[in-house]
Formats: structure tokens, sequence, C-alpha cells
């Protein structure tokens, strides 16, 4: 081979080595030194903030029907599903034993009322004694009278006076017994006649449980349990016993949810709510909050409250005791921009975190701290004493969060931990109001809740692909995204949320094995 030839052939495989390494550095700088992200699209529509909770569905009206005698049911006039009216006989306790009492209690009502004639007959004899005998009075002090004027004409003897007077105080004693005898017989005429109303008390009583052994609907409604069945026997102690459960209008229905503790404060009476049940996988039913119950319950050391939702059931689709899982709608928004709250959480490496301006915490935010303090005293008319009260809390309050911030939580941690501050101030500064203060304060604090925002930064895609830091004021999250308040963000435009893994410069692998 000439010396021309292999000139060219070693020139020739050089300048494909050297294409080779050139091409395989730059596809190397392209794929590892180019940052690459996650993305995700700033929308715009609908949302909601809520609160998830569940329950079971339950007539407005339940009424509970029961027994208030024991015995043995011996017919039933409904069942499960029969709509009774008010007043509809709807069984009958064997009425044989009530019946007998009944007799017996009337048949000693009559004795009673035949012993008061009686003694109504005696003591009109005893005032007939009473009239003779006062009649012999009289002519007794006649005769005396008479016997006294002879006596004085030298006409009868002293002994007839003696006499006379003597007949006189005899006849006057025969009145007083016949008097007494005729007072104790009018006494026993009372006696017999409050017997008589006792016996027809007893009657009435006998008579009133003969007409429990009908057991009557007290409403109008469908029942939707039977505990008895003919024959049975129930007996009514200490309770009456539950026979029929009748509800009383199955067109509106109710359910009691549970609320826990750090949600039940936004939750308000006429808040929209919805619910689902099983039965009913693809239907959406609507409802509205009727009562936020006062009473809180303790299970396993976490309080809940019980919210009461109600929902109209014209169709009677939901049925008594089935579970709904209620979505309380806090608030909502029918038009508005929203970004992930993964773009709210992404923190470019390297790159300073922004301090979020209005905080009442930070060393700048005296002057905000300040207009806080003089919102409440506009609102709540606070004295002196309180105004500086109320400087001490919010004091004691940042001299925690700084503590914090020495502690070198990440800003993750940072925003749990100054709510819970914040949120330990509340019942502090509600313990130096009054009552109507106090009330004022709660208002306040319901409408920060409802129209709450935070500030936060996001990264954008500028120009070139280069990210660009933009703040943000964020309100409302239904969990997975969140309201943009203000904020240079656009619908459609893309937000970073997560940056993808690339490999190192000095691992990335060479082409063809160079």
């Amino acid at each position: 081979m000439s010396r021309l030839i292999k000139f060219v052939l070693v020139a020739t495989v050089g300048a494909a080595v050297a294409a080779a390494v050139a091409w395989s550095g730059s596809f190397r700088t392209a794929d590892t030194d180019a940052p690459r992200y996650k993305l995700a699209t700033v929308e715009q529509g609908p949302m909601a903030r809520t609160v998830t909770a569940s329950g079971k569905l339950e007539a407005v009206v339940t009424v509970v029907v029961g027994s208030q005698i024991s015995g043995i049911v011996k017919t039933l006039y409904a069942d499960f599903n029969s709509e009774v009216k008010a007043g509809q006989l709807i069984a009958r306790i064997d009425p044989a034993a009530f019946e007998a009492k009944l007799a017996q209690s009337d048949a000693e009502l009559a004795v009673a009322q035949a012993n008061v004639r009686s003694q109504k007959a005696i003591l009109q004899e005893l005032e007939a004694d009473l009239g003779g005998a006062q009649a012999a009075l009289a002519e007794a002090a006649e005769e005396m009278r008479r016997k006294k004027s002879l006596f004085g004409k030298r006409v009868v003897a002293s002994s007839a006076v003696d006499t006379a007077r003597s007949n006189h105080d005899q006849a006057r004693s025969k009145v007083a017994a016949g008097q007494a005898r005729l007072a104790k017989q009018k006494a026993q005429i009372s006696l017999a006649e409050a017997q008589v109303l006792e016996k027809t008390a007893a009657v009435q009583l006998r008579r009133l449980d003969l007409d429990y052994t009908n057991i009557r609907s007290p409403v109008n409604g469908v029942v939707i349990d039977r505990n008895v069945d003919a024959g049975q026997t129930v007996a009514a102690s200490l309770q009456a016993p539950v026979l029929f459960t009748i509800a009383q209008d199955l067109t509106r229905m109710q359910v009691g949810v549970s609320v826990d503790e750090a949600d039940i404060g936004q939750v308000r009476v006429g808040q929209d709510a919805t619910f689902t049940v099983d039965a009913y996988p693809n239907a959406t039913f609507r409802g509205v909050v009727h009562q936020v119950r006062k009473a809180g319950i303790e299970v396993s050391n976490v309080i809940t409250y019980t919210v009461v939702v109600t929902a109209d059931n014209f169709d009677q689709r939901l049925l008594p005791g089935m579970t709904a899982n209620v979505t309380l709608i806090i608030s909502q928004r029918d038009n508005a921009i929203k970004i992930a709250n993964a773009a709210l959480r992404y923190r470019r490496p390297g790159a300073a975190a922004a301090t979020p301006q209005g905080n009442a915490f930070t060393p700048r935010g005296a002057e905000v701290r300040e207009r806080n303090i003089a919102r409440l005293t506009e609102r709540l008319k606070l004295t002196e004493k309180q105004v500086t009260a109320v400087r001490g809390i919010y004091a004691d309050a940042a001299k925690k969060i700084r503590a914090l911030r020495q502690q070198g939580l990440s800003r993750d941690e940072m925003g749990p931990a100054i709510s819970k501050v914040r949120t330990g101030m509340q019942p502090r500064i509600a313990e130096l109001l009054t009552p109507d203060q106090q009330a004022e304060y709660r208002i306040m604090r319901a409408a920060r809740t409802q129209s709450q925002t935070r500030r936060g930064q996001v990264w954008v895609l500028g120009d070139a692909g280069k990210p660009r830091q933009v703040s943000v004021v964020y309100g409302i999250s239904d969990g997975t995204s969140s309201e943009v308040v203000s904020g240079d963000l656009k619908p459609g435009q893309k937000v970073i949320v997560g940056a993808l893994q690339q490999a190192k410069a000095e691992n990335a692998p060479w082409r063809f094995g160079f």
C-alpha cells in the first residue's frame, strides 16, 4: 500500500473518532447538565373547601311507641312499612284481666255510694230526734217560767219550781247530746263521700288501664320497626317496652355526623352539604347543616361534635339506617384560579426562601402585630388593661416563634408549628373578655376562618426555560389544589411541582465506550 493511501486512511479514522467524541460530549451535556422538572398546569374552575364525615340516616321525627301496662299482646293491626294515622289502633293487649279489675272497682264504688245514702238516712233520723228534743226543751222552759210566776204569787210550793227547773235542765242536755250525734253523723257522711271519691278515682284508673290495652299511633307516619309478635308478653315495670317505631315523615331525612374538634370551628348552620350512600353509588344527594350540637363527645381522648344535616327525600329512595358519607361545604368558589398544592410545597435547591410579608411574628411584623391589636381594640372595645394583656399575649407568641426558628425547622415544619402557636393564643385572649366581647370575638374568628388567606411562592418556567419565582396569595384548598387569590399566574401557565432525578456529570456514561 502506498504512503498516500495510508495517510488518507489514518486521517479518515481520526476524523471519525474526533466526531464521535464531540458528539458524545455534547449529548452528555444536553442530557445531564440541563435540569428537568415535573410541571402542572394552572387551571380555572369551581373549587370547594370541605370537611368529610359519615353517619346514619334517620327520619327527622321518629316516635317510639310503647306500652304503659303489662300483658299479653292479643292482636297486631300494623306491620313493617304500614302507613298509619294519628289515633289509629295498631295493637291490642288482652283486656280480660283489666275488664275484671274495672268491674271490681265499679262494685266497690257502688258500695261506697250506698254507704253514703245510708249515712244520710241516719242523719235525717238524728235531725228529727234533735227537733223533738228542742221542742221538749222549749216546753220545759215555759213550764219553769210558769212555776216561777205562780211561786211568786204564793200559789205553788218551791218544790214545784225545783221540779220544773230539773226538767228544763234534762231537756237541754238531750238537745246538746242530739247536736253532738248530729255532728258526728255529718263527719261519717263526709268520710263516706271521701270513700266514694277514692273508689271513683280507682274506677277511672282501671278504665284508663283498660284503654291502654289499645295501642294507638300518636302520629301520622310509617312503621319502620316492630318489636313484638302476637302472643308475646310485655312487661312494663321500670320503663315502657318498645312495640313499634314510627317515622313521622320520610320525605325529610337527617344524618348526624361526628366532626373533629379541629374542623368544627369552620362549620355553620345553613352551610351546604352533599352525601352519598352505598345503595346509590352514582347519585349525590344535597342537604344543609341544620344544627351544630354544642356537647362534645370524647372517645379515646378524641373530642368530636355532632353536626345534623337535613335533606329532602321526596322520592323516598333514602331509607333510615343507611350509611351516608357526608361532605360539608365550608366555602366554595365558582370560578377560581387553581394551582396544585405540590407547587406551593416545591423549593428549588439553592434558592433562598422569601420571607412572607404581613406575618405578625416575623422581625418586620411589629407593624402588622400592632394593626391586629388595634383592630381587636376597635371591634371589641377593649379597656387599657385588656389591651396591655393582649399585647403581652402577642409578645409571648412572637417569643415562641423565634424559639422555633432557632431550632432550625424546615419551612414545611414551621407552618404547622406557627399555626399551633396562633391557635393557642385564642383561648388566652377569650379569657380576658366579657361575655359580650367573647361573642363578638367568636364572630371575628369565624369570619377569619371563612376568608383566611396565606402567602407563598411558586416556581414557573420563564424565558429560555429558566425557573422564575412568583409570590402568590392563596386561599381555600380542596386537598389537592389551592385557590390563587392574587399573584402573577394565568390559567394554562405551567408551574413546577418537582424535579426529575438527573445523573451527575462525573458519573455520566460516554457514548461508544469513550
